[in-house]
């Protein structure tokens, strides 16, 4: 089998395909991307690996009385968006005329891939936590706050009382909150949760099992837990910004099969915009 041969049967696996598969999928089903904004995702789809962003910090408000003595100056704070992650995957496939007859074979090659990439991003994202403003920690390291199905509702209130307080959370932008599943076993206790849930169904978005003290909870087993300490993070999509690419798809033929080879280069990246978006508990179990 020719290189041409190889590269005409998989055409099923081109680039265009593949970001397209991949990227709905990770939208719809990886945690921390339902807590993140995509908006610089345009200039990531153009093939840079760098993006450089420009907010205003001050803007000159006054009271009016007939005229405005000063405009000022809005400073601007320049940040660069990095897509300086990657995570590769690779399968082969013994038969390809079979496999292309096999129209579930793309799909199922994409969720196993997806599942990988997944487990990358939400690490990934869920260490912005770092960078939630000092006001906005709840705890410490040392100091680790103790939850109960009866103290959870509490320490959940303060951390939307954060968000709200910092005016990250307001009539047009709601909170959301990632826990492990230790944790979501508590809240699952918990009737104030249990009661919140019950009523909030119909506007979940996917991925969320409901809502308490008016943050969207999201759970993922890929993070918040450190031995017996848990990190809950809690913050409005204004927080974090995310792009990401499908950086490369390539076919060949294996060297010592009769079979193909198809691997793939998957690269993104995220930053912080608005630490004041983020908030932290740093807690225990009881």
């Amino acid at each position: 089998m020719t290189d041409e041969t190889v590269k005409s049967d998989y055409e099923a696996f081109k680039r265009e395909v593949w970001s397209q598969k991949l990227n709905a999928g990770l939208d719809k089903n990886c945690v921390m991307l339902q807590c993140v904004n995509r908006d610089y995702q345009a200039d990531a789809d153009k093939g840079t690996s760098q993006i450089n962003i420009i907010t205003p910090l001050e803007v000159t408000t006054g009271a009016y009385s007939g005229s405005i003595d000063s405009y000022g100056a809005a400073e601007s704070e320049k940040k660069t968006l990095k897509l300086d992650q990657s995570v590769y995957f690779g399968f082969s496939v013994p038969d390809i005329n079979q496999a292309q007859s096999n129209v579930n074979i793309l799909d199922t090659i994409v969720n196993k891939a997806k599942s990988a990439v997944e487990t990358a991003i939400d690490k990934y994202l869920f260490s912005e936590s770092k960078n939630a403003a000092a006001d906005n920690v709840i705890g410490s390291d040392s100091a680790l706050q103790a939850l109960t199905s009866d103290t959870i509702y509490a320490q959940f209130v303060k951390l939307a009382k954060l968000l709200k307080s910092s005016g990250a959370i307001t009539s047009e932008k709601q909170g959301w909150v990632v826990i492990h599943p230790d944790v979501e076993e508590l809240l699952l206790l918990c009737s104030e949760f249990t009661n919140a849930a019950n009523l909030g169904d119909k506007t979940l978005s996917s991925g969320s099992i409901g809502k308490i003290a008016g943050l969207e909870v999201f759970v993922s087993n890929n993070v918040g837990k450190d031995t017996d300490s848990y990190t809950i993070l809690a913050g409005t999509k204004d927080a974090i910004t995310y792009a990401s690419q499908i950086k490369k798809i390539e076919t060949l033929r294996a060297q010592s099969s009769f079979s193909s080879i198809v691997r793939g280069l998957y690269t993104f990246g995220s930053l912080t915009l608005n630490p004041s978006a983020l908030a932290v508990i740093k807690a225990s179990i009881e």
